[in-house]
């Protein structure tokens, strides 16, 4: 019966997560992790938090030292949603098994029908074939996924139903490809077009873009951005993985578009020295995840590591903890998940569900009570090892944090691991003398 009750909830999950969509959001918002990472960075090196080492490159250099390194995350991070409507587009049709490179080429194209054609300053007269920047990236990423996957299915479709232009089989393939993006292409910019036509109608001379963000991602970015919406993250990242689906790359798939436009708004406030929860700032960003709720992997399995090698009893977890520690420090527990198992095992549903929603609560907490300033600074790869992810992310108070994490993780875990390591102690004597 229990096995009957799993398998009926996990035929959805599974549906869902293998829906062409979900699959091209996934994989075209992983294209845009080296633009993110990176460019932080150097927004980091030109946005310096120490007054006295700026002065002093400042001299050196003179006043404008910053604005290379500006430029550099305009050129990133300040353009990922523009980046992510060509991937999505180009995953689709990737994964639906056509040529995806016309794709991305007319998602790109259909992201700039819908924008403004002309660009109007706070005061003066519009600024003809000037586009406004702000809507490449996060503030224009979720208009951008809508547009990708939409592009992507149309495409997909016209090609999959060859409602295409058929060239002579003498025509080399590289041409006959163009030619037969030339169908799907019209039906998407005459459907972008209408977009167009319809937004400028609609919200008084404003565009599609700007709707989606009024309309779907300001919410969305205060329901993830509240204590509910990190416990949420923190619970179905683990409840998902329980039933043995990949839960942080499904979450990854639905979140990351609205944690990077969340860390994109701060990171605006901290340029303008207004970087403050009275200022608008949001508590869950993407270092959010990626530094707390993850440290030694899905679940923070830290503490089951930790009693395996010295608690263990039973041969089987005292070899597995040996195997699990090092993949555990880069925040990598397939070995825990699969070899303890964690997958559906009742013993351990508790646990790895409690530590994760504990930890989002405590960050949340640190960072509302003002322990902790609102992330804006380096967005680090999800396997940068613990305390330093911490110290980098956020200072010493993000190292003082995640040590918290990972003591509570070793206190919550150890009583039900001491329960399933005497079943397997157990199981290990019967064995012993049936073989004697």
């Amino acid at each position: 019966m229990g096995n009957f009750n799993s398998q009926k909830i996990i035929a959805p999950i599974m549906k869902f997560v293998n829906m062409r969509g979900i699959i091209a959001l996934k994989d075209g918002m992983l294209s845009i992790l080296p633009l993110t990472v990176v460019g932080s960075l150097f927004l980091i090196l030109g946005q310096i938090p120490f007054e006295g080492v700026n002065n002093a490159i400042a001299n050196i250099f003179g006043p404008d030292w910053t604005e290379p390194f500006m430029q550099v995350h305009a050129g990133t991070f300040a353009i990922m949603g523009l980046i992510s409507c060509f991937s999505i587009a180009y995953s689709y049709a990737k994964n639906s098994g056509v040529e995806p490179l016309p794709a991305g080429v007319l998602s790109l194209s259909s992201f700039f029908i819908t924008l403004r054609s002309s660009y109007v300053p706070e005061s003066g007269e519009p600024i003809g074939d000037a586009l406004s920047k702000v809507w490449f990236g996060g503030q224009g990423i979720i208009g951008a996924i809508i547009i990708g996957l939409t592009v992507g299915a149309i495409y997909t479709e016209f090609i999959q139903k060859k409602i295409v232009i058929k060239m002579p089989e003498q025509v080399p393939q590289a041409i006959a490809k163009q030619f037969e993006a030339m169908t799907p292409a019209f039906a998407i910019f005459l459907l972008s077009m209408i977009v167009y036509i319809i937004s400028k109608a609609i919200t008084d001379g404003g565009t599609f873009i700007e709707m989606i963000y009024d309309v779907i991602q300001v919410p969305l970015q205060g329901l993830t951005g509240s204590l509910p919406g990190a416990i949420g993250i923190a619970f179905f990242i683990s409840f998902l993985w329980w039933f043995g689906v990949h839960g942080q790359s499904v979450v990854n798939g639905i979140v990351t578009a609205l944690l990077l436009s969340n860390l994109d708004a701060n990171k605006a406030l901290s340029a303008a020295g207004n970087l403050s929860l009275e200022n608008g700032a949001h508590i869950v960003t993407q270092q959010f995840l990626d530094s707390f709720l993850l440290i030694s992997g899905s679940g923070i399995t830290f503490g089951l590591v930790i009693a395996m090698l010295f608690g263990a009893k039973s041969q089987q977890y005292k070899a597995l903890g040996k195997v699990a520690v090092f993949p555990a420090l880069f925040n990598v527990n397939e070995p825990v998940i699969f070899g303890f198992p964690i997958v559906m095992n009742p013993v351990m549903f508790i646990p790895f569900l409690l530590v994760p929603v504990l930890s989002a609560v405590l960050v949340y907490g640190s960072i509302a009570v003002g322990f902790m300033t609102p992330f804006a600074g380096v967005t680090l790869p999800w396997s940068t090892p613990a305390i330093i992810s911490g110290l980098m992310v956020a200072g010493w108070q993000g190292a003082v944090l995640q040590i918290v994490i990972l003591s509570l993780s070793a206190i919550i875990y150890y009583p039900f691991f001491r329960i399933q390591d005497k079943i397997a102690y157990n199981n290990e004597l019967e064995m012993n003398k049936t073989t004697e």
